[in-house]
């Protein structure tokens, strides 16, 4: 009796340990503006310093984590560190059973609205790393000091792996996104999938300061360089 016990305990922690297993999709990303009137030296060094990051999404069944990956190692004055925060503008941590969504810059976050926008799932296909990925497509609006502009935001999403999220903001597709084209310039594509990793862990809000949406991007925008 002891002994069945003991093995029913053991099987109970093993589907317990394996559930809370994180997982890790790793994506390589091309900063590359396509409007000619936008070209110039700094753009052209933005998007060659892109092509030396990387961007990691740590997520399970209730909670997401994008950002740059921890092996890559940002200097405060290089390009890199310029591309990543222009790219993804700080971390995303997506609480899926709340429905919350937080954009971080250590020391502070702050709380985004989540996009309601239905995406337009089509019927085309094809192939990325071995899988088989159907397109999605959305309009964002995008209001700045230029004006108001909506950017067509691509997705490549896989049914065969079900979790509903992708980089940056983006989620709510029936299948984690494996490539994503987010219009003018940010195109992401999945490089490496683990799937039950364990010695990950997903980072959270603790010791960050709550600020508004403008406070937040003030502070972002002061630590870019001139162009």
């Amino acid at each position: 009796m002891m002994k069945n016990k003991f093995i029913l305990l053991f099987i109970l922690f093993a589907i317990a340990t394996v559930i809370s297993q994180n997982n890790v999709a790793k994506y390589n990303v091309l900063f590359k503006v396509q409007n000619p009137k936008r070209e110039s030296a700094f753009m052209n060094q933005l998007s060659e310093a892109s092509k030396n990051l990387e961007f990691e999404l740590v997520f399970n069944d209730s909670v997401s984590y994008f950002s740059v990956s921890d092996k890559v190692v940002l200097d405060d004055t290089s390009f890199e560190k310029a591309a990543s925060k222009i790219i993804s503008k700080g971390d995303y941590l997506f609480r899926k059973n709340q429905s919350r969504f937080f954009v971080i810059n250590a020391p502070v976050y702050y709380e985004k609205q989540k996009d309601t926008l239905a995406w337009n799932i089509t019927s085309e296909t094809k192939k990325i790393q071995n899988f088989t990925c159907y397109k999605a497509t959305k309009i964002k609006k995008v209001t700045n000091q230029r004006g108001s502009f909506n950017h067509e935001i691509i997705a490549w999403f896989c049914p065969e792996i079900p979790f509903s999220y992708g980089p940056n903001e983006y989620n709510g597709l029936p299948g984690l996104i494996v490539e994503l084209i987010e219009m003018p310039a940010n195109h992401f594509v999945l490089k490496s999938l683990v799937l039950k990793k364990g010695d990950v862990k997903i980072k959270t809000l603790d010791k960050l300061q709550e600020v508004e949406e403008k406070k937040y991007f003030d502070a972002l925008k002061s630590n870019l360089p001139q162009r």
